[in-house]
């Protein structure tokens, strides 16, 4: 597995916070990704309950084209999945961090104008960030719509879904839910026109 290069999320330019995927702590610890998403997971359940941020979560695509979510850790949310695991993994972990942050320090800017082209370059990649994450808020899985609009998720049938998506044109996404394994994605209007088939069948 390819270590993936670290990349900087949203923020103000010059305080965007250095973060880690899950994938590539998956990589450094040698454990399965789903496993250390179930580890996120959990730890976001305890930032939760102590009123701390949460840890970000995103999407990458794969090779086999499927859009799967992903973590991205700050710092100290590494440091906080770390504690449980071994001290040689924490040490390699740590290691990267270091590596990471000598980059990010070597990519500073030296002059005004080299902070104006990187300061361009964050508002580039964020717009870019914020325009996938709207295309993503776009898609649903059938749970996930059932429990935002407060109807029983074994009201749909996924195969008049899937017809549904391929008629109008829309794909079939999918991604990795720690609970369900490999789960279909289908575009929100799908659902809509699924939703007004079903109202007007009730009527009629």
């Amino acid at each position: 597995m390819e270590t993936k290069e670290l990349t900087l999320f949203e923020g103000n330019f010059g305080e965007a916070p250095v973060t880690m995927s899950s994938r590539e702590i998956a990589f450094l610890t040698e454990k399965r990704h789903d496993h250390v998403l179930r580890d996120c997971d959990e730890l976001n359940e305890g930032y939760e309950s102590l009123g701390l941020p949460k840890i970000g979560e995103s999407t990458y695509k794969a090779e086999n084209g499927h859009t799967y979510r992903e973590y991205r850790l700050t710092r100290m949310q590494c440091f906080d999945l770390m504690t449980g695991y071994s001290r040689e993994l924490r040490i390699k972990v740590n290691r990267r961090w270091e590596e990471l942050e000598k980059k990010e320090r070597a990519g500073l800017p030296t002059s005004y104008a080299d902070a104006l082209r990187q300061l361009a370059a964050v508002v580039e990649q964020n717009e870019q960030q914020q325009k996938r994450l709207d295309e993503a808020a776009q898609w649903y899985s059938i749970k996930r719509w059932a429990k935002e609009h407060t109807t029983d998720w074994r009201a749909y049938r996924r195969g008049a879904l899937k017809a549904l998506s391929h008629e109008h044109g829309y794909k079939v996404d999918k991604t990795f839910d720690s609970n369900y394994g490999e789960v279909n994605l289908y575009h929100r209007r799908v659902f809509e026109m699924y939703e007004n088939g079903r109202k007007w069948r009730q009527l009629h």
